[in-house]
């Protein structure tokens, strides 16, 4: 059957203390059990900084995909340490949030699953060799977040996947936080009322942080593959 992996890795982790990473972890798969459950997928969480989800639905997996990079970007826990373990003192939370302090590179497999078993890490298919290969082809590159498919989409959706991270990878923290949100339809007001601040912030992160173009290769990929 064919079905979409999206296999992911916290980038230069070994960089970050101790307990950033076990924040990070926990937060994401806190995360991840919801998103479970609202798009009908599988994930797990491996090695402390990687992780795989398998989709059904294949029109949700660039929408998935997107949610996870954004997620991780917008995170910041409110410890006094910098990525590099060095201590900030005195330093609010608020100084540091427009500066992502994470990033995941993250590829999008779809293909035939053979063997689906109770546990990711032990089925298998195409899909998830498209996947994990993909994965290590990115990680000599500059590009952190790609797709493959085996059909004939593949050279369009690896175009604008390229385009993609070109956007998202000059995205701050703050605006991460509205992407996400607006990719799980939460309108403005909404979101204002989340993030607490007034409407007219959400939609200057919103237009600065590339949303209009982000919306529209959501909306192509669900074309295809809905």
């Amino acid at each position: 059957m064919i079905k979409a992996v999206i296999t992911g890795d916290i980038i230069a982790s070994t960089k970050l203390t101790t307990k950033h990473r076990e924040w990070l972890t926990r937060a994401l798969k806190k995360t991840l059990k919801v998103w479970d459950k609202d798009f009908e997928m599988k994930s797990e969480l491996y090695r402390g900084d990687s992780f795989q989800c398998l989709l059904s639905d294949i029109s949700t997996a660039l929408r998935v995909a997107i949610l996870i990079k954004t997620y991780i970007r917008s995170l910041n826990p409110s410890e006094p340490y910098d990525i590099y373990n060095r201590r900030i003192p005195d330093k609010p939370k608020t100084i540091l949030r427009p500066q992502w302090l994470f990033d995941t590179r993250i590829t999008i497999g779809i293909g035939e699953v053979e063997s689906e078993m109770k546990s990711i890490a032990t089925s298998d298919g195409e899909a998830f060799h498209i996947s994990g290969r993909l994965l290590d082809e990115i990680k000599g590159s500059k590009q952190t977040i790609a797709m493959r498919t085996n059909d004939e989409h593949n050279d369009e959706l690896e175009t604008e996947m390229v385009l993609l991270d070109y956007i998202i990878a000059r995205t701050t923290a703050l605006q991460c936080e509205v992407v996400n949100l607006k990719l799980l339809d939460y309108t403005e007001t909404k979101i204002a009322n989340i993030l607490n601040i007034q409407q007219s912030a959400v939609n200057q992160r919103s237009n600065s942080g590339g949303w209009y173009a982000i919306e529209k290769m959501v909306e192509r990929f669900e074309t295809i593959y809905g």
